[in-house]
């Protein structure tokens, strides 16, 4: 596996995409930021390995997002959630439109 590099765009909300840039400049040897990063990045290549058609991974894609949202009702976020689902409909509306994030 390759080591983690910093995508061209993040396509996060400004803050987070700060918060991301600003933990990959200071590389410190464990900071939960950067090791997420590098869990997803792992993760979407044993994604790809495993379905080698993109057509087929919508539905880990959902299965993320019905973990992400068993989380919010422990936290009594279900609102937060359903406000996230809206602000990544917009987002990837924008992606199919543009073919930018």
């Amino acid at each position: 596996m390759s080591e983690y590099k910093k995508p061209a765009t993040w396509g996060l909300p400004d803050g987070m995409a700060k918060s991301l840039g600003k933990a990959m400049e200071q590389k410190p040897k464990n900071n939960p930021l950067v090791d997420l990063m590098k869990s997803v990045s792992q993760t979407a290549e044993k994604i790809a390995d495993l379905e080698p058609d993109p057509v087929d991974w919508d539905g880990w894609v959902s299965y993320l997002l019905e973990e992400l949202q068993l989380q919010a009702s422990k936290d009594f976020k279900p609102a937060a959630f359903e406000k996230m689902l809206r602000t990544l409909k917009t987002s990837l509306e924008s992606r199919i439109d543009s073919g930018k994030w």
